[in-house]
């Protein structure tokens, strides 16, 4: 009998990666009644700005996708792109220590410490230490993957993305994901970048058949408490 959820808190280093790993998933649970809240450490788009052009804030982008899924509490940090690095593990680890205490979340979400970009993997490391038991409600913690982010770990010597855990999908919910995907503009790539809507309905399929069902997201699951 699967645990039910009642407060979600969505944890990513860049607006996108919520909705590439698990947009699906989180629109379905918000329509079920999920309190949902999307916290993203970083709202500018500096590493994929070309050389010369003004770094874009991603701010309006973030809220939109938030309310196509049905986000119904969003927010955002001031840290840079592909600069978390710099911070420092503790003061990340309290970034979502307070967003842990303040919204009691009893389920979170984030990337995967398989992934190539070393913004996801410290994001990841932060939500495990304030997730942890007796510091924390948080009964379950899942991670998703990210196009050209989680699928460029393993040759990069980490380990793989292991889903142990499938979330079907609608049509309905899969169109939810690709319309909030494109709210940030240039992220909709074009086929056969795997960020393009092709590419997404892709994976969606492949991890819908590992499961024999049309669509789905996978999820590595690192704690549940039934």
């Amino acid at each position: 009998m699967p645990r039910t959820i009642s407060r979600l808190l969505v944890g990513v280093a860049h607006g996108d990666d919520e909705t590439l790993g698990a947009g699906g998933t989180i629109a379905k649970l918000a329509d079920e009644g999920v309190c949902v809240r999307l916290c993203v450490l970083t709202q500018d788009d500096g590493s994929r700005s070309p050389s010369g052009e003004a770094v874009r804030n991603r701010v309006s982008a973030i809220e939109k996708a938030a309310e196509i899924l049905g986000i119904q509490q969003v927010r955002i940090h001031e840290y840079g792109d592909n600069r978390l690095d710099t911070i420092g593990q503790l003061e990340l680890n309290q970034v979502f220590e307070r967003e842990v205490r303040e919204f009691r979340p009893d389920t979170v979400f984030t990337t995967s410490m398989s992934d190539l970009n070393m913004d996801h993997r410290l994001v990841s490391q932060a939500l495990r230490v304030a997730g942890r038991p007796g510091r924390s409600g948080v009964r379950e913690i899942r991670c998703f993957e990210v196009r050209s982010a989680t699928d460029a770990g393993e040759a990069a010597g980490l380990p793989a993305f292991r889903p142990t855990c499938w979330q079907p999908l609608t049509e309905a919910h899969l169109e939810r994901k690709l319309e909030a995907l494109s709210a940030y503009g240039s992220e909709l790539e074009a086929w056969p970048s795997p960020r393009s809507e092709r590419g997404v309905r892709a994976l969606a399929e492949y991890r819908g058949s590992q499961v024999a069902v049309p669509s789905a997201e996978a999820f590595e699951l690192l704690r549940v408490v039934l």
